[in-house]
């Protein structure tokens, strides 16, 4: 199926793929709600992962440069949305040590960024996103159910998510500081936000939702949903005769 619309990618660990759950109000369908019928919002989030396992992941996802010459659809914006995995505790499976962790958002802002990077993308808007704080109470409720230790801390949380802000600040990449603004609500009003002290809820999602939109409203207001046109006119604008140039979509004309 040729594409008509442009994208919005969200890559991520669980947080980004249960974004799309309605019953969580997942930010990711609300992002898609309000780009409906003019941007796609594709999630590609994948459930347990670090950046270690993401790198080539990314790799595959993003079109060539020479695949981006073939076809009109781009890659409009996208979230990089790691490191809640990446801060467990060093005995767990999932844990990148700090620098290493550093290390792969860096290569990841260069597949984009970088004129030496098979998927050189220079136009795209990308967004680093902080992994929100732990709730310890929560999730060592989650451990103990389980029948297993603690491998996750605050602290470690902030660590990672302020690993987030140095890349972004280092390499002139918008943030969403998602880290704190669930840390402004208060550490004793967390459990408000979050499904069991590391996923989000409808609350935290809802919160996600405003910072994503206030972020792309602030950096790329010409790609805010209030600044698109919808891909092909609303039923009232068509005329009643000769509608078909009316209905080919503007990106498969080009």
């Amino acid at each position: 199926m040729d594409h008509p619309y442009n994208q919005i990618l969200l890559f991520g660990d669980s947080i980004t793929q249960f974004s799309f759950d309605p019953e969580l109000v997942g930010f990711g369908a609300s992002l898609a709600n309000a780009y409906q019928r003019k941007v796609d919002v594709v999630n590609r989030g994948f459930s347990g992962y670090n950046t270690e396992w993401g790198l080539p992941i990314l790799r595959q996802l993003l079109p060539t440069v020479e695949k981006q010459k073939q076809t009109p659809a781009k890659i409009l914006l996208a979230t990089i949305f790691l490191g809640a995995n990446d801060s467990a505790l060093p005995f767990a499976l999932q844990h990148v040590p700090l620098d290493k962790f550093k290390e792969n958002l860096n290569t990841m802002i260069s597949m984009f960024k970088s004129p030496e990077s098979p998927s050189y993308n220079p136009d795209v808007r990308l967004v680093l996103i902080t992994p929100p704080p732990l709730n310890e109470v929560q999730w060592k409720k989650r451990c103990d159910d389980q029948g297993g230790p603690l491998n996750r801390t605050w602290e470690y949380s902030r660590d990672y998510a302020q690993a987030v802000r140095d890349v972004a600040q280092e390499r002139g990449v918008i943030l969403a500081d998602l880290w704190t603004k669930l840390m402004d609500v208060g550490m004793d009003n967390l459990h408000e936000y979050l499904l069991d002290g590391l996923h989000l809820n409808a609350n935290g999602n809802k919160l996600t939702y405003e910072l994503l939109i206030q972020t792309i409203q602030h950096h790329f207001p010409d790609i805010h949903p209030d600044n698109l046109e919808m891909e092909l006119p609303g039923f009232r604008d068509l005329p009643r005769e000769n509608f078909e140039e009316s209905l080919q979509f503007p990106l498969l004309k080009q």
